[in-house]
């Protein structure tokens, strides 16, 4: 794959500029950052540049939703970080999938729509987060696994509102990822993306409830896992 001289150019300085916001504006810690400025390098030279805005929009949004009623949140003491900031373990665990889904694009082993498979894992991490950081001002919650009345809070719970929010934020990305494929417009792709996003945060929710609350996985794995199940289950959909 051939970048030339320009591409390079604006690629460093658009990487270095996002790194700096992140720390002024506490999206990312120290580490955090510098896990995602590297996840960036991969994303932007093995995928393309619309890869990185796509990175850049969910990033920008999880925040967004993080950072929502962030004040109440803390009363409640069910905030991210001390300013919203995401930790080194969230990036590693959010991205290393995206990333791979990028490396294999770049080698291009099967013919599969990369881009796309790259949209729903993290239209899955958005719908996690939407629902996670909205759905958790929802005192109205219940256990995905037994819809028993519970807690807000804790792994495996659902509300309505976290569930539309969870699908909110899965359509988000699903529309920047139409937008991106200038002249290329697909309805059904904004529906493969929405749905795998969407269903890849209850899967999210599900084994939060049943391994994560037990002590056997921890939260970045029950992410992880999320993501890589929702992908295997897309991947016959986009050959």
């Amino acid at each position: 794959m051939y970048y030339s001289n320009t591409y390079i150019i604006v690629s460093i300085i658009l990487l270095i500029i996002l790194f700096v916001a992140s720390q002024k504006f506490h999206i990312f810690d120290l580490k955090g950052g510098i896990a995602a400025l590297l996840l960036g390098i991969v994303v932007d030279f093995a995928g393309y540049f619309t890869w990185l805005i796509l990175l850049l929009i969910f990033a920008l949004i999880s925040f967004a939703a993080t950072r929502y009623r962030f004040e109440e949140k803390k009363k409640i003491k069910m905030q991210e970080g001390e300013k919203g900031e995401r930790k080194i373990r969230n990036v590693l665990y959010a991205g290393i999938i995206g990333g791979a889904i990028a490396i294999f694009h770049f080698a291009d082993p099967f013919l599969l729509r990369y881009f796309e498979l790259f949209a729903i894992s993290f239209a899955v991490v958005t719908a996690d987060t939407f629902g996670s950081e909205i759905g958790v001002l929802d005192p109205n919650v219940i256990m995905i696994t037994t819809l028993r009345k519970t807690q807000r809070g804790i792994n495996g719970g659902i509300s309505v509102l976290g569930e539309i929010a969870a699908l909110a934020g899965a359509f988000i990305i699903a529309l920047s990822y139409i937008i991106l494929k200038i002249g290329d417009i697909s309805l059904m792709a904004l529906i493969i993306i929405t749905f795998f996003g969407f269903i890849g945060c209850q899967i999210d929710s599900i084994l939060g409830a049943l391994l994560e609350n037990k002590g056997k996985l921890s939260k970045g794995q029950v992410n992880f896992l999320s993501i890589l199940f929702t992908i295997f289950i897309a991947i016959p959909f986009l050959f």
